[in-house]
Formats: structure tokens, sequence, C-alpha cells
């Protein structure tokens, strides 16, 4: 059986439109004025919060340092910093300023590197905020040679 279009549209709008009503209940308030509440949490049928119990909260990102952590001359040979994390911190924004993705590893010492299969892997040109161990050295390297000079940056604080 072939429906024609407007029907269907039709259909589908009658759809969305009682999907959406059933989502929202009508309670009296103290006034005796009917009101409409999108989420509630129930306790035997009464509202109790109109709060989404869902919902995600996050915090801006701010700076647990003045300065950022600065991984100048980086290239495709690894090379390994001394870093210290505040004691407050609980992530650190990477900014990858550099034309190529580069990677970055935690690592044990100064002899450890990291490699083109190890680490995160950042793209060239975008930042990330992600949440922090406490490393004391990273290692970083770039995926390809760099046409300009990479200096990619590191900056502790908390939030996301």
């Amino acid at each position: 059986m072939i429906r024609s279009p407007r029907i269907l549209a039709g259909a589908a709008v009658a759809l969305v439109l009682v999907a959406g009503a059933a989502g929202a209940r009508q309670y009296r308030n103290a006034g005796g004025q009917t009101e409409s509440l999108g989420v509630v949490i129930e306790t035997n049928d009464q509202p109790v919060s109109n709060t989404n119990p869902l919902g995600v909260m996050t915090m801006p990102f701010i700076r647990s340092t003045p300065d950022p952590i600065i991984f100048d001359g980086v290239t495709t040979t690894p090379k390994q910093f001394v870093v210290s994390k505040p004691p407050t911190a609980t992530t650190y924004r990477f900014v990858n300023p550099c034309d190529v993705d580069v990677r970055i590893r935690r690592v044990g010492s100064m002899a450890e590197t990291v490699t083109l299969t190890t680490g995160i892997r950042y793209l060239a040109r975008t930042s990330e905020v992600v949440g922090t161990s406490n490393p004391s050295f990273v290692s970083i390297m770039a995926v390809s040679p760099p046409s300009a000079p990479c200096a990619p940056e590191l900056l502790y604080g908390n939030g996301s």
C-alpha cells in the first residue's frame, strides 16, 4: 500500500507532538493554578524537584599557574622536559599551535621517550583539557617534520 507524502508527514508531526506532550506533567500549585513541568522527580505522584537528574554541570577551565610550560623546539626526535604540577591542579590544557600533530607521554626519567605509537596524540592547531596525574617528566615529539618552529604549551588548572 502506497501512502502519500502528505499523510506520512502529518503522521510524523502528530507523533512528535504526542511524544513532546508525554514528557511534561501538569500539577496544581498552591494558588490552584495549573503548571506544566518538564523534567520532574516525583514521590507518590507529587513533584519534589524540577531539576534534571541527568544534567551535566561543567566548570570552566581555571588556570593554577600564571604562565604555561612551553615545550620549545619540538621536532620528530623525542625531547624530554621536566614538569611540576601544582598540588591543587586536577586538569591541564594542552595547546598545539604547530602545523603538525604531536605526541606527548608521561615518562619516569629523562632517558625514556615517547614513540609514534605511544602517548597521547594531539592534532595540529588544537587544544584540549584533560585530567592529570602527577608527572615529573614528559617526552614530546612531532609526528611529522614541522614547517615552522613548533612549541606546544601545557597549562595546569582545574575544570574543563
